[in-house]
């Protein structure tokens, strides 16, 4: 059995399958318990993800700022 700091899991690498999406895409499903702790930490759904790509793949939740009344975002 191993065990782990909390600071460790932190920075531990989630190792994900890439998985064919048709005949011309692949994709990476992103850990449900991820999700749902970006939500709970920010009160809103997590529809949207930002990719940074510089020789890695940087995965960040992208969480909109909330609409004002008329539809237009908040600065």
């Amino acid at each position: 059995m191993f065990f782990y700091s909390l600071n460790e899991v932190e920075n531990m690498p989630i190792i994900r399958k890439v998985v064919d999406f048709g005949k011309t895409s692949r994709g990476v499903i992103l850990p449900k318990t991820w999700l749902e702790y970006y939500e709970k930490e920010s009160g809103r759904e997590i529809r949207e993800v930002a990719i940074e790509v510089n020789k890695e793949l940087k995965i960040l939740p992208y969480i909109r700022r909330k609409e004002k009344a008329l539809g237009v975002m908040e600065g």
